[in-house]
């Protein structure tokens, strides 16, 4: 079984715009031979790809399934359209950046902002997918850098770490805990605490401090993002533990910040693939991240001294 490229842009173009008409109008061809096509196609792999109401088209699971794969493909057939323009136009200084959804939203639009404003000829593509997703696209060498927190063992790929700071005590607004400039784990005996997944490597080590305390957290909610502890954080839900970037992020957006008592180290990886070491581009965009994550952790610092 071998699908072609026409049968698989088909397929994309009927999952994008939800009807076969819509599907014809997109690719400049008729309904008829898009339908046609859809029933080659299902007859190669052996499935049905969408259930059929009259001219309604509800896709099946399997549907669904295939098209996390075509997507990725035509997500790769963009970025080489691009990459020509580019090309033709002088300017080929390309940077695919796969991040997880933490410092996609609290540092790498800062990194993006200062990147572009001192080399605006640059192509910066940010893709934020999970840890365990990441490291199997950086494994395959689709992106020029990771950003991530998490140690990745590769032979193709080379990483390096920056260090950002201790772990920071995130609270509501108004919170007993507020008073207090350092908390200590004693302070957090009951009290609501919103965790994160219990595959965070970070959640493991605050359990293990904890333990070792004999301290018993109040269970309120697990979550998956560091946005979304200070969400909940914010919300009044409970309190929480947090990375230093962040936390400097949500300064003055409805949390108080303070220390713990116990240092925990926080650090960003940077990977790359061994043989895109040479990239100016990407070693622009490390170093840019180098002096926005040590900007952050110096106004972190400077705004819990002032309390």
């Amino acid at each position: 079984m071998r699908l072609n490229q026409r049968q698989m842009e088909i397929f994309n173009a009927i999952m994008i715009n939800k009807s076969m008409t819509a599907a014809a109008a997109a690719l400049g061809t008729s309904q008829p031979t898009i339908s046609r096509e859809l029933r080659d196609m299902e007859q190669r792999i052996g499935f049905e790809l969408f259930l059929r109401f009259g001219k309604r088209l509800t896709p099946t699971n399997q549907a669904l399934l295939l098209h996390e794969v075509v997507r990725r493909a035509f997500v790769g057939m963009e970025e080489i359209s691009r990459a020509a323009s580019a090309i033709r136009t002088h300017n080929a200084a390309n940077c695919r950046v796969a991040t997880i959804p933490a410092y996609a939203e609290a540092i790498l639009p800062r990194v993006a902002q200062r990147l572009l404003k001192h080399r605006p000829a640059v192509h910066l593509s940010l893709h934020s997918l999970e840890e365990l997703s990441l490291q199997h696209e950086m494994a395959t060498t689709v992106f020029d850098l990771g950003v991530t927190e998490g140690r990745f063992e590769h032979q193709g790929v080379i990483s390096q770490r920056i260090e950002v700071g201790d772990l920071v005590c995130v609270l509501p607004i108004g919170h007993p805990l507020s008073s207090k400039p350092v908390l200590e784990p004693a302070d957090f005996d009951s009290v609501p605490f919103v965790y994160f997944s219990q595959d965070d490597p970070y959640r493991r080590k605050l359990d293990d401090i904890f333990f070792a305390a004999g301290i018993s957290r109040s269970y309120a909610v697990e979550t998956t993002t560091a946005a979304s502890v200070c969400s909940m954080v914010s919300a009044g839900v409970g309190v929480s533990i947090i990375n230093p970037l962040t936390a400097a992020n949500h300064l003055g957006k409805g949390v108080v910040l303070r220390r713990f008592s116990v240092g925990v180290p926080y650090a960003l990886a940077v990977w790359r693939p061994a043989r895109k070491t040479g990239s100016a581009v990407a070693e622009k965009f490390t170093a840019v991240l180098k002096d926005v994550a040590n900007e952050m952790r110096a106004t972190l610092q400077s705004a819990m001294d002032k309390g």
